[in-house]
């Protein structure tokens, strides 16, 4: 192996290291060295590494120590063995992969990378992910993949995922471009960097960057914040005694899993990005949603969506959208693994029938009852289902998913009550021989209709009681009963938002 020794403030580039490198950083290349404020100590530029090892074994007294790696290639990083605690490691626009994890370091940055397979970042005091599209310079981009003999195409067709485990605080952001400008463009500001690109959609979207970020109930978090960040999917696992912050992000598939949060965590303008070209899936799956806050997500963006055996306590959920269409809701299942949609287990439809009635309960106290009316009824259809329901039981919920959708629609029992009572009134008519026969047609016979809707009237409202037949009594006896529980349904369902 190459061990390499730096002096401070000095600026390597262009420079290949075919065989395994180590950087050692030792207290002795300080001596006599004056800390220059706002400098990186060690720099790389446009170099090349086959394996690369950064190795720290002994506490330096000196403000700031920090090493960069600016449109490198570093094809295997590992850093493991830091002493010092004022070390920061930086990669700006390279290409890189491996492994970085030692409690002592100050932090560990990367802006706008690739990675050739994954980078994991573990056990950090602070890791910073970032894409920035005003520091795209195709220029500088195009000499670093001619040296590696590689294209950006490949390199964009490839998953760049992030591993971040058990760092104090994490940030992981995306800066675009402003305006609607995309291709290259003058930075007249930048004497350096003279031309820069913005990318367009179609460019963004091949880029497919994943992050999974896991928590240690035994280590100590901080913040974590994903801010307008395009991922292609975003997993969170584990105990986190910090904060988790989430907004305007773009993610196509989003497991949550085996996750709860000390101090809560908020999840703010999340829809899928890819939704027309992936298979966007969102999974939640035995978490403690317990001061976890839901702001306007999209809920219904999402192909499929599963939700299984979580505690909702003091759930959130403001401002989110939800299926429209009652069929919709099936893509909402409560499966024990997203990717197995057809392993379910024969409790399937009483842990979905008792999930949406959390869902419903927790739309009821952010005062959202649109949607918790929508909740009730498909909690109901899922109850329907079960194995061990009572027979009348499910007569009832059948019953009252034709009539008025469980409560939701006015148009089943409107139409039903309008053309139930108008056939039973020929009916009627027909029996006391006052419809289909060769008399003249008696205009009254339109008026006493409404009488015959009200199932407050009189046997004998529209003949004599000696002119009823047993025919005629059974027709008008239970015309009373479904006109009336009809009438009762629609009355149910227009009042769905006074219910309490």
């Amino acid at each position: 192996m190459n061990e390499l020794f730096l002096t401070p403030y000095t600026i390597i580039e262009n420079k290949d290291y075919p065989v395994d490198t180590k950087i050692i950083i030792r207290g002795s290349d300080f001596s006599n060295v004056t800390i220059q404020d706002g400098r990186i100590t060690f720099s790389f530029i446009g170099c090349r590494f086959k394996k690369l090892e950064i190795e720290n074994t002994e506490t330096i007294d000196f403000k700031d120590i920090s090493i960069q790696f600016v449109n490198c290639f570093i094809n295997e990083i590992n850093v493991e063995n830091i002493i010092t605690t004022n070390f920061s490691i930086y990669f700006g626009s390279s290409i890189l992969q491996g492994r970085l994890k030692n409690e002592n370091l100050r932090s560990v940055e990367t802006n706008n990378c690739l990675l050739n397979n994954s980078l994991f970042l573990l056990d950090l005091k602070r890791a910073v992910v970032s894409y920035t599209e005003e520091n795209v310079f195709p220029i500088r981009w195009k000499s670093l993949l001619k040296s590696v003999g590689s294209n950006l195409e490949n390199l964009l067709a490839e998953k760049h995922s992030f591993y971040i485990y058990d760092c104090k605080d994490i940030v992981f952001t995306f800066n675009e471009n402003k305006t609607e400008k995309s291709g290259l463009y003058k930075r007249l500001y930048d004497k350096v960097n003279r031309i820069g690109y913005y990318l367009s959609e179609e460019e963004k979207q091949q880029i497919r960057v994943s992050l999974s970020v896991q928590y240690s109930a035994d280590k100590e978090h901080n913040l974590t914040k994903i801010i307008n960040a395009k991922l292609l999917a975003l997993s969170i696992s584990g105990y986190s005694t910090g904060e988790l912050l989430i907004e305007n992000c773009k993610i196509d598939s989003w497991y949550i899993r085996n996750f709860s949060a000390r101090l809560g965590a908020n999840f703010y303008d999340i829809k899928p990005f890819r939704k027309e070209i992936e298979e966007t899936k969102l999974e939640i799956y035995k978490s403690n949603l317990d001061k976890v806050w839901f702001d306007n997500v999209a809920f219904d963006d999402y192909a499929t969506i599963s939700l299984y055996r979580n505690k909702f306590g003091q759930t959130t959920l403001t401002a989110c959208d939800f299926p429209s269409k009652y069929k919709d809701f099936d893509k909402i299942q409560t499966i024990e693994n997203i990717h197995y949609p057809d392993k379910k287990d024969k409790n399937y439809f009483k842990t979905r029938y008792e999930t949406f009635l959390q869902l419903k309960k927790q739309l009821e106290a952010s005062g959202n009852f649109y949607e918790a009316q929508k909740f009730q009824a498909i909690s109901h259809e899922a109850l329907k289902n079960v194995e061990n329901l009572p027979y009348w039981d499910r007569v009832i919920l059948k019953i009252n998913g034709l009539s008025n959708n469980h409560g939701l629609s006015i148009k089943e029992p409107f139409v039903a009550t309008i053309v139930l009572s108008i056939l039973f009134y020929f009916l009627y008519l027909w029996s006391l021989d006052r419809m289909f026969n060769s008399n003249d047609i008696d205009w009254n016979l339109f008026g006493y209709y409404f009488s015959f809707i009200d199932i407050t009237h009189r046997i004998d409202f529209l003949v004599n009681k000696a002119e009823l037949n047993g025919f005629s009594l059974t027709i008008d006896f239970l015309s009373k009963i479904i006109v009336g529980f009809l009438i009762y349904q629609f009355i149910a369902a227009f009042r769905k938002y006074g219910k309490k």
